[in-house]
């Protein structure tokens, strides 16, 4: 290396960690730690190179930047449980819909992360709502009628993301599996809810067969196996317990099925739905089992949750269970930055304040060991300033943080409206309703 060279490595590691080492000083707002620290009524947080450094009730200490949360409110930031961030645009548009595939072919196998586009216009609009981090999950859609697809019941693997749009923004991949058991299982199962339970059954048992005889299948020299090599290869972190299954269900005695796949396979099973939670919150909790749940979802709409009720999240974090609550609908696309409003109604019908503040991030870094969710020194500096309870719905997200930096606000649904709300010469002026 010649010296020019040498030169120009050594200025590009000095500015680089100069603008890594950027502090920002977050001062006066009541803080929510979710942390051994609990909530403090009025504090300071210092952020150094996308960490959290320190908090305490009064930080003297010189920042880059310095930002006035007097009055305010601080979290960690919204951690969707579930959503299609980056794969879905527009639904009803197949163009924008990565988020799944037909043929059975392909099931615990997929994997949706080269379809992730990390300037999807929803991203900036969830971040606006306080939202920071997510984790990305495949579907089925039972809307779709191929013989083929409606016999397969795994919608394949996830991954998470931090919402800040950059192309480096996955952080994590081959975080769990998806699939399907209750009603729509049943619907993808061929009509019965037991044919669901087979088909997830089955698979584990061949996932086991195929690790026992790796060589032999893959040479051909083995009985014909229902699911492809590709299948279950995928699902061997499953088997062996490094990675959670994460099953749909709704019904109590649903749940308990799921419950008992799990004991009988040692997985680590999340469960997604739990209507009727409440009536199996014992089991749920002794078996160490976390739920996601949508806490808006407390009425009787379907067979599967006649047991449905507004105290269903209060019920089964009181009994031990671990919750994360996600958007209306679980989140998708558009209601990801609604789990908040979600977790307010959960807290109205009985949930403690500060759980309903975990259910939408520290609980969801902890179910899919993700960082982020806390506000301790050492934490990720994923952070949010919001104009007041981040739980009332006329409350707003004023500052994000991602990483340590400031996010901007501006999203396609901002611009419509500062575009429409004083119409100019060339934008609507004069139009007549």
């Amino acid at each position: 290396m010649n010296r020019l060279s040498r030169v120009i490595l050594l200025l590009t590691g000095l500015l680089a960690s100069t603008v890594q080492a950027e502090t920002i000083l977050i001062k006066g707002g009541k803080v929510h730690t979710l942390a051994a620290a609990g909530s403090l009524p009025t504090a300071d947080i210092l952020l150094r190179d996308g960490r959290v450094e320190a908090v305490a009730p009064s930080i003297d200490a010189d920042a880059d930047k310095v930002i006035d949360a007097t009055g305010k409110v601080v979290t960690p930031g919204v951690i969707a449980p579930m959503s299609e961030l980056g794969l879905v645009e527009i639904s009803a548009a197949s163009s924008t819909n990565d988020y799944g595939v037909t043929g059975k072919s392909i099931g615990s196998a997929f994997d949706p992360l080269p379809a992730y586009n990390p300037n999807s216009t929803l991203i900036p609009y969830s971040r606006a709502g306080g939202v920071t981090r997510a984790v990305v999950f495949p579907a089925i859609s039972t809307w779709n009628t191929d013989a083929e697809e409606m016999q397969r019941v795994f919608a394949g693997r996830s991954f998470a993301i931090a919402l800040n749009g950059e192309f480096d923004s996955v952080v994590a991949t081959d975080l769990a599996h998806k699939a399907y058991l209750g009603d729509v299982g049943a619907q993808l199962a061929g009509g019965s809810r037991a044919n669901a339970f087979a088909k997830i059954k089955r698979a584990l048992m061949e996932a086991r067969e195929y690790r026992a005889n790796r060589e032999a299948i893959r040479s051909g020299n083995w009985r014909q196996l229902n699911y492809s090599i590709a299948d279950l290869e995928a699902l061997q972190k499953v088997i062996q317990g490094q990675q959670p299954l994460l099953v749909t269900a709704n019904r109590a005695s649903d749940i308990l099925q799921a419950l008992k796949l799990a004991r009988d396979f040692n997985l680590r099973l999340i469960i997604a739905g739990a209507a009727e939670g409440w009536m199996v919150a014992p089991q749920l909790a002794a078996a160490g089992v976390p739920v996601v749940i949508d806490s808006l979802d407390n009425l009787p709409i379907a067979f599967e949750s006649l047991g449905a009720r507004a105290e269903n999240a209060a019920l089964m974090q009181a009994a031990g269970v671990t919750l994360a609550i996600a958007g209306p609908g679980y989140g998708g696309t558009h209601n990801i930055h609604l789990s908040r409003q979600a977790a307010g109604n959960a807290v109205a019908y009985g949930l403690p304040y500060e759980e309903g503040l975990k259910a939408i991030s520290r609980n969801v870094a902890d179910i899919y060991g993700l960082e982020g969710g806390t506000i301790e020194p050492g934490a990720v500096a994923d952070v949010v300033v919001w104009s007041g309870d981040p739980l009332e719905v006329t409350s707003f997200a004023e500052r994000v943080l991602i990483g340590g930096e400031e996010q901007s606000l501006v999203n396609r649904s901002t611009r419509l409206r500062d575009r429409y709300l004083k119409p100019e010469a060339g934008h609507g002026a004069g139009y007549k309703f």
